[in-house]
């Protein structure tokens, strides 16, 4: 079965008015989650009882990921927030516990150190994800993008070789036209190939994505993503849609 996330915007603090709202996202029957915090009005309502509250009710059948994206990568909240506040954010997010937490490729050095150790303290897996909101890069940059930071991780010796292999790498593009859907098809492909023992997350957004979205999953990618109500990234569609597609052209 191939794994399908579907991303929630959390947008208000209040656990009794986002329950009814995740109740029947788990009704959907999901592998994943992903919540999307950047969408909250206010920050300060990410408390740990909430988190908590999220926590208790999609496990154990779920899978959670917590995001609280940047801006400069499509991050939603309106306000402006310092850098070590942001990290701090992100800080609370992994120590609520989730199966992954989803952090950018562009942080920098002392974000990631810190980041990565405080995830491996609590044993959360992380999400590397890199986004361009323009185009596709040729399947030789999208290359360079990976590997110059696999090199910044063990060269900088930001991560052991053991939580380094434990690392998802998310590499999402946007086609300009429907050949751009080969670029993160064949990274997933010739990925899983040589790092078996390593996830990747890649596909295309916008409406001429909406192929590299259904297949990557039977290419090898991880998972891809759905929408429940809201689409959280351009191009998303909805979990029954995305799941009758995958059935009608893979039999699953």
């Amino acid at each position: 079965m191939f794994n399908i996330c579907v991303a929630i915007p959390v947008k208000k603090g209040d656990f009794k008015e986002f329950e009814v709202n995740l109740k029947q996202v788990l009704n959907l029957k999901p592998n994943l989650i992903e919540f999307r915090f950047d969408y909250i009005d206010e920050i300060t309502k990410s408390t740990p009882d909430f988190l908590k509250s999220i926590l208790n009710l999609t496990k154990p059948d779920v899978r959670s990921i917590f995001t609280f994206r940047d801006k400069s990568e499509g991050g939603q909240y309106d306000q402006f927030l310092p850098r070590e506040e942001q990290k701090n954010v992100v800080n609370l997010l992994i120590e609520a516990k989730p199966e992954y937490l989803d952090i950018e490729m562009k942080s920098d050095m002392d974000t990631l150190r810190e980041i990565i150790k405080v995830a491996s303290d609590n044993d959360v897996r992380l999400i590397f994800s890199y986004h361009d909101f323009e185009k596709t890069p040729s399947y030789d940059e999208t290359l360079g993008i990976l590997e110059r930071f696999k090199d910044k991780l063990l060269d900088n010796h930001l991560i052991d070789f053991v939580s380094f292999k434990q690392v998802i790498f998310k590499l999402i593009f946007t086609a300009q036209n429907f050949e751009d859907n080969l670029v993160p098809l064949k990274l997933c492909e010739n990925f899983t190939k040589r790092e078996k023992d390593q996830g990747i997350i890649s596909f295309c957004m916008g409406e001429k994505g909406i192929f590299s979205r259904v297949s990557c999953v039977k290419i090898g990618s991880f998972l891809t993503f759905a929408s429940f109500e809201d689409a959280t990234a351009p191009g998303q569609i909805k979990v029954e849609l995305l799941r009758e597609l995958q059935k009608l052209l893979f039999n699953q």
